[in-house]
């Protein structure tokens, strides 16, 4: 069974900014191919939401924050097993320290 994939406020409002980039400075091709980019990591964690890689390894956490590359971004998520949902949360520029900033 395929997992529902939410995205957050944040999320949306940061996917925004990161088109709205595009256009301005890349045009719209660029901005449709992230826009495409976004929409098949959709799909590909519906059907396996443990595909990114754990940011820090905390035992005591049940739900780790994951990240995954997408495009020239990195989407940081959360599985939440019980509700069979993947929550989109953030999204960094890949050249950002990204890391740093979704820690803190």
């Amino acid at each position: 069974m395929a997992f529902e994939v939410v995205a957050s406020a944040e999320f949306n409002a940061l996917l925004d900014e990161a088109v709205a980039f595009r256009v301005d400075n890349y045009g719209l091709r660029s901005a449709r191919r992230l826009l495409n980019a976004v929409d098949n990591l959709s799909d590909h964690l519906a059907d396996n939401p443990h595909m990114g890689r754990v940011v820090e390894d905390d035992a005591d956490d049940a739900t780790p924050l994951r990240w995954v590359r997408v495009d020239s971004y990195i989407a940081a998520y959360r599985v939440h097993e019980n509700h069979e949902q993947v929550a989109l949360l953030k999204l960094f520029s890949a050249t950002s320290n990204w890391r740093r900033r979704v820690l803190h």
